[in-house]
């Protein structure tokens, strides 16, 4: 078991990567509307009220979207035990089997929980991800995004993500996946980020931003490491 979690916290740092890092060169970005890794949070599975058993089965098809990356991950880990960190051919080299396993995850959040869930789940999941969020085509049109401003925001918020490449990385070299190195980071791509959306979205735009978020939750552990705008 101790193993089974630790190759799903090191799965979940892929994924940080993929929500934080600009995607290579003939990468679609995949849908943010919902944020798996969400529901290992204890304190999102009480907010959604999840049954033991739908955790279960979320849980189930989250490892075993993690047994079938263990190979990916252990290379851009440094399998090898050279404890390089992953280069960005490393991470295009992977990159399809990271969006396959968060999209089956993403999946498994729809297939087994109800509508009310579902509505908060996806709240939870802006939070999560922060401005990042509204370069999903169907959240900037909710907010109400010109064209030129997603194009805007998706040049600053790229800008953003290659000044912090090399950290983001670095969160896969070696040894077991550094959680308290990845929230920092989360965290520090929030504040810019959110200075961001000062720079771009109209006063109305950012109300409308903040009630598509819902009530603000706290979120810890696993749960938090794909933020950072």
């Amino acid at each position: 078991m101790i193993r089974a979690r630790g190759i799903l916290a090191a799965v979940l740092v892929a994924l940080s990567v993929l929500a934080s890092a600009q995607l290579p060169p003939g990468f679609k970005m995949p849908s943010l509307w919902y944020n798996p890794a969400l529901l290992m949070d204890p304190g999102v599975q009480k907010e959604l009220n999840v049954s033991s058993a739908v955790q279960s089965k979320i849980q189930q098809v989250m490892m075993q979207q993690a047994m079938k990356m263990l190979p990916v991950i252990m290379s851009m880990k440094g399998g090898n035990k050279s404890g390089k960190t992953p280069t960005e051919a490393d991470v295009k080299k992977s990159m399809p089997l990271i969006l396959d396993a968060y999209n089956k995850m993403q999946k498994a959040c729809v297939d087994n929980l109800n509508a009310a869930q579902l509505a908060r789940l996806h709240q939870i999941t802006l939070q999560s991800f922060g401005p990042k969020s509204l370069l999903d085509p169907k959240v900037g049109a909710q907010v109400g995004l010109s064209p030129a401003q997603q194009h805007k925001l998706q040049l600053e918020l790229g800008r953003l993500a290659l000044s912090q490449q090399g950290a983001t990385m670095g969160l896969l070299q070696g040894g077991q996946p550094n959680l308290s190195a990845a929230q920092s980071l989360a965290a520090n791509s929030r504040k810019k980020t959110q200075a961001l959306l000062d720079t771009v979205l109209t006063a109305s735009q950012r109300a409308k931003w903040k009630a598509l978020q819902g009530k603000p939750i706290q979120l810890s552990g696993m749960a938090s490491l794909m933020g950072g705008g």
